[in-house]
Parts: C-alpha cells; sequence; structure tokens
C-alpha cells in the first residue's frame, strides 16, 4: 500500500462545468430532436458529483485497497491516524485534523486496550475450568461472572469505536480534500450535491440511521472561518460537525454504547476491577500516554460522567483543541509538530 494518502487525478485542474473529453474525441451518434434526424454528440462534463467522487475515492483506497475495507481496526485506524496527519503536515489551517490525528491516534489506544481485555477475560474464564477449588459448572458460571461482563463489555466497545473512526473518516477527510482542490466557492455551490454519489461509495453505518452526504451547515461555516484565516474558531465548528453530526447517531445515540461507557467510567472512576477501565483523556501526542500533564487533557473523574452526553463531550473536546491551539503558539510547537510527523510516517500509537 501507498505511504501518501494523497493522489492526482487528470481532471484536477479542469474548471467545474468544462467538458473533461476534447469535442473531436467524443462519439457522434444518431439522434431525433424536434423530429429531425441529425448527429449529435455527448460530451462529459465536470460536475460537482464527479469531484466528490473523486475525493471518496481517495479515502476508500486508503482504507479499504481493492475495494475491501482492512478487516483489522487497529490496522484500520493506523491508516485513519496517518491521513490526518499529513492533511495538517499538507496544509497547517488544517488545525482540526492535526487534533483528529491525535484523537484517532487515541481511538487506536482504546481499541488495543479493549482487545487486551478481551484476551484477558478469556484466559481467565478459561484457567478457571481448570481451578482445582472448583467443583461445579455452577462455581464456574459465578466465577465467570465478571470476566465475561468484561469481554461483551470490551467486545462492544471495540466494534463501536472502530464503526465511529471509520465513519468520521470517511465523512470529513473528502470534506478537506474537496476545499484543498477547488476552494470555498465550489465548496458551497457543490455541498449539496455530494448526497448524489451516495449509491456508489462505501458507507460502513447503515443509510437510513446516518445518510451520507449530509449538506451540514457546521461544515461550510468551518471551512469559510478557515478562508478568513480563522483557524482556531474553525476546529471548533468541524469538532461540533464531528462530535454531534456524525458521532452522535453513528455511535453515541446507541443504548448499549451508553451503557457500555457508564460502565468504563464508573470502574475508571473507583478503579475496580483494577487496571479494567479506559482512561478518558486525549494525549497530544504520538504516545497512548502523556509524559507530561500539558500534553494530556482529561475528562471528568466523576463516576456519574457521561461521555455520551452531547454537552459534557464536548467541554471535553473544546478544552483539548484549546490546548491544542495553545502549544502551537507555545515554545512546545516543534514538539508537536514532530509528533504529527510520527504519526503520519506511520499511524502507530505507542
Amino acid at each position: 500500500m501507498p505511504d501518501d494518502i494523497f493522489t492526482k487525478h487528470q481532471h484536477d485542474n479542469t474548471p467545474l462545468g468544462r467538458n473533461t473529453t476534447p469535442v473531436p474525441k467524443c462519439n457522434a451518434h444518431n439522434a431525433n430532436i424536434g423530429g429531425k434526424d441529425c448527429k449529435a454528440i455527448d460530451v462529459p462534463i465536470l460536475g460537482c458529483a464527479s469531484i466528490w467522487l473523486r475525493v471518496q475515492k481517495e479515502a476508500e483506497t486508503w482504507i479499504a485497497p481493492g475495494g475491501k475495507l482492512i478487516a483489522d481496526p487497529v490496522a484500520r485506524n493506523r491508516r485513519i491516524n496517518q491521513a490526518y496527519a499529513q492533511l495538517w503536515l499538507a496544509d497547517k489551517r488544517f488545525q482540526w485534523a492535526g487534533l483528529a490525528a491525535f484523537a484517532s491516534k487515541q481511538v487506536g489506544c482504546g481499541l488495543l486496550h479493549a482487545a487486551d481485555n478481551i484476551h484477558k477475560s478469556q484466559e481467565e474464564m478459561a484457567a478457571n475450568a481448570y481451578r482445582p477449588d472448583i467443583t461445579g459448572s455452577a462455581d464456574i458460571a459465578a466465577m465467570n461472572t465478571i470476566p465475561a461482563a468484561i469481554s461483551a463489555s470490551s467486545a462492544y466497545m471495540y466494534q463501536q469505536l472502530a464503526l465511529g473512526n471509520t465513519t468520521l473518516f470517511l465523512d470529513t477527510y473528502p470534506l478537506h480534500r474537496f476545499y484543498m482542490l477547488r476552494g470555498i466557492e465550489q465548496l458551497k455551490k457543490c455541498l449539496n450535491d455530494r448526497r448524489l454519489i451516495s449509491d456508489n461509495v462505501m458507507w460502513p453505518i447503515g443509510k437510513s440511521k446516518l445518510p451520507f452526504g449530509q449538506a451540514f451547515r457546521t461544515v461550510l461555516e468551518a471551512f469559510d472561518l478557515i478562508e478568513q484565516g480563522l483557524v482556531a474558531d474553525s476546529v471548533r465548528r468541524l469538532a461540533y460537525h464531528e462530535q454531534i453530526n456524525i458521532l452522535q447517531t453513528a455511535i453515541y445515540n446507541d443504548v448499549a454504547m451508553r451503557r457500555a461507557l457508564d460502565a468504563n467510567q464508573f470502574s475508571w472512576a473507583i478503579d475496580f476491577p483494577t487496571g479494567v477501565a479506559a482512561e478518558i483523556s486525549l494525549t497530544l501526542s504520538a504516545a497512548c500516554k502523556a509524559k507530561t500533564e500539558s500534553r494530556r487533557v482529561m475528562f471528568s473523574k466523576n463516576k456519574s460522567a457521561k461521555l455520551h452526553d452531547e454537552d459534557q463531550r464536548m467541554a471535553f473536546v473544546y478544552s483539548a483543541a484549546i490546548r491544542f491551539d495553545a502549544l502551537l503558539h507555545s515554545s512546545n510547537k516543534a514538539d508537536v509538530e514532530a509528533s504529527i510527523s510520527e504519526i503520519a510516517r506511520n499511524g502507530e500509537p505507542r
């Protein structure tokens, strides 16, 4: 697979509304127009939908080479991390993408943690079957209650994290690429037409639950702010789009996901069972855990706090956006850039 996500297309410099094939090369055919027989030529014209399909396929090829989604969510997450990091390195105005590289990397850390929980729980249940102090199936079932619950909850969290990570990428990466290639005016003109390619794209979530290509006003507001040079403000608008327009519907409104998140929150707050809960934080580096507090943004550790609640989660996300912006305007800027460059190269959390 290629190491760079950006590709070139033969019509990237073709103006919108122009023909994509020279007229002399277009095939003439017999036609009847107004009751008169004549020769007609069908000339293909570059429209908004064609550009959307071009950028959408670039994203798909990156995480679904050969048209098949990378099966391992951890490996797929690494590709997504790389893509966001490469976006920011290509255009530093895409500050949301830089923050998203860290946030998606943190999702990768969550995937690894969930997978580890599943593995440990299964090992514990397997070992219980051979314990000499357990003499009956009822006793084994009782001993397996907690590890079974941990395994089931972790497996569901693993699935949902992967779904949210993939859905968000296929929504938001192409928005950035369209803007890179065509600018704000064509984005405004074409955003409504993105839905027209719905039947020709990969979309990991049911379209009745979250329709593909919705023209959210926050998207235009965000890129308009980028155009004006108000980069920090654009991050807040894109963060709202990311969290509310996409992820709230994709994963956070799901009842089972809410229960899993609440259980994780309670377990994290009281540290029982020890090591099972995932810490809810964002590390603004390539590592899963920060070495300094300045690079870590924490969600509330109140045992009744709810990550699936829109307001509570947005407060956490906005806090991370503010911290990221501050780091980029501080003496730590070079270290932050080095971390994003590291993610762009391999995407692997450490």
